[in-house]
């Protein structure tokens, strides 16, 4: 076996968690910020609608993209790899989409903006993700599945507190993301080398914790996993998208939140909720490997994320929005250690893991269809259609926790 295989190559694991913190600055501060306030933009009188039918457009986009982009990486052979060009291709057309975004000018230039941009990046994804399972030994998997844990809470903080400064453009703040996202990426591309093995890379021939298990309970696992993610998911996709609106009602309505904007205060609130998340998924990360258990920690992370939104909903005021963060915050980070670890190890087939990954990732887009649909049935007089999304958001992050308790070909 290759010996960079035997052992978590500092190197690698640092540009990797690089790569994946840049893919999510790029993305998320977009999504959550930067489409929200382009809808109010192009349509003041239904915003909510219109970022709704955006996100749920392009979330399904997404979960298409995803699975059939990680098939074609598997099967992707060139002189650069396996996953490089489609790393680098989907940067490079995210980055070039959020121009479509940016010169939107009505609801459904907006929607097809937002089905490009999540096309874009979801050629990027699934390939950037099968690196865990293709470069990362089983027994390393939880310490660097931490540190890939930090990614979205990271990229979504720094990126939503950078592009939340008071004197930016709007193309600024695009102009930002974009360079947030390339900067993350381009030290993996340049210095990473995928594996010579022609076949599959050498970790995926490492026999796994579940590798004697017959296939149909390793299948039935994987669905289980695939439930999971997407009810906890679906708890994070409410948060995200609809807090900003969330905070915006509140202040119209109550003028609970003193004198900072909305967005500002929505950075702000991110910062705190990224800080938690960081610490918990490095303690989580490297503790899941030590004890050989990973289930747990995801069931706890549906608890602390359900009660965390439960806190926002019943208390819509600063104090309670500070302390619905906290409790959010270390549930993310509960989950993204944990949760990426044991579905990297709950993975069907090893040599098909870009595939079996993008269909995991449906998981994670799903929900950005999922959640908007319930916001178009939910959200009814504001602030309390709001508080009824964020509860059905934390019945889902809890069902999703309890659900992995049922995982028996993992521990």
């Amino acid at each position: 076996m290759d010996a960079r295989h035997i052992r978590l190559r500092p190197a690698f694991a640092f540009q990797f968690a690089l790569a994946n913190a840049g893919a999510f600055a790029g993305c998320l501060p977009v999504l959550v910020v930067l489409v929200p306030l382009k809808a109010k933009e192009v349509s003041p009188a239904d915003s909510s609608d219109v970022l709704s039918w955006a996100i749920m457009t392009g979330a399904l986009v997404a979960s298409v993209v995803n699975i059939l982009a990680g098939a074609l990486s598997d099967r992707t052979r060139t002189r650069f790899g396996r996953r490089k060009p489609w790393i680098l291709a989907g940067a490079l057309c995210t980055a070039a989409s959020f121009r479509l975004v940016y010169e939107a000018s009505s609801a459904q230039q907006l929607v097809i903006a937002v089905a490009v941009f999540q096309a874009a990046f979801n050629m990027m994804l699934p390939a950037l993700v099968a690196l865990l399972p293709d470069e990362v030994p089983h027994a390393r998997k939880g310490i660097m599945a931490a540190l890939l844990a930090v990614g979205a809470p990271l990229g979504l903080g720094i990126g939503s507190f950078l592009i939340g400064f008071d004197g930016l453009t709007f193309a600024n703040r695009f102009e930002i993301a974009g360079g947030l996202m390339l900067l993350g990426i381009l030290p993996l591309l340049a210095f990473w080398g995928e594996s010579d093995d022609k076949d599959e890379p050498a970790v995926a021939k490492e026999p796994s914790a579940c590798a004697s298990v017959p296939a149909d309970k390793r299948w039935k696992d994987f669905w289980r996993i695939w439930w999971s993610r997407l009810c906890i998911q679906i708890a994070f996709s409410i948060t995200q998208g609809y807090l900003l609106f969330f905070l915006i009602s509140a202040q119209t309505h109550a003028g609970v939140l003193g004198a900072a904007p909305p967005e500002t205060l929505l950075g702000r609130l991110f910062l705190i909720s990224t800080g938690l998340s960081l610490f918990a998924a490095v303690q989580v990360g490297a503790l899941t490997d030590w004890i050989g258990r990973r289930k747990i920690f995801v069931v706890a992370s549906g608890v602390f994320v359900g009660a965390g939104m439960s806190v926002m909903a019943a208390w819509p005021v600063l104090i309670g929005f500070i302390t619905g963060q906290v409790l959010y915050g270390i549930g993310v980070g509960l989950y993204s250690s944990a949760e990426v670890a044991l579905a990297a190890e709950l993975l069907p087939e090893q040599s098909s893991a870009a595939r079996d990954l993008g269909i995991l990732n449906v998981g994670n887009a799903l929900p950005q269809a999922i959640a908007p649909g319930l916001a178009l049935i939910l959200l009814g007089e504001a602030p309390t259609g709001y508080q009824a999304l964020f509860l059905a958001g934390a019945l889902f992050a809890v069902a999703g926790g309890l659900i992995v308790g049922r995982i028996q070909t993992a521990r």
